[in-house]
């Protein structure tokens, strides 16, 4: 399972949109995602090259956000993105903007965004 679109990845964890059918009213779902990512390895004190783990112990399939998870992480990226702190290059502009889109579209946040 992938996303549709990587909204986020900053090298340790990326947030995808992903896409779903939705039987019972016939149209699309749209949900958040998220996954950790495997670390680089790193170099010890010594100078020998070391396995790193993620947070995850590893894992780093993704897994689909409650709904009202993915909401508060997206609300969360926007807040980020638009702080301007530093995170711009870690942002797929198509796929935000479709993120946008899907909250606006679920009156998650207003169109005149108050961000």
């Amino acid at each position: 399972m992938n996303p549709k679109y990587t909204v986020y990845n900053d090298g340790e964890i990326a947030v995808g949109l992903f896409v779903r059918d939705q039987d019972t009213v016939g149209g699309r779902l749209l949900h958040l995602g998220i996954r950790w990512l495997d670390p680089p390895p790193v170099v010890g004190r010594n100078g020998e090259v070391l396995e790193a783990t993620n947070v995850m112990g590893g894992e780093t399939g993704w897994f689909l956000l409650p709904h009202s998870f993915g909401v508060s992480v997206g609300q969360k990226l926007i807040e980020q993105k638009v702080a301007d702190c530093g995170l711009a290059d870690y942002f797929d502009e198509a796929a935000f903007r479709k993120m946008i889109a899907w909250l606006i579209e679920i009156d998650e946040i207003s169109g005149a965004m108050e961000y």
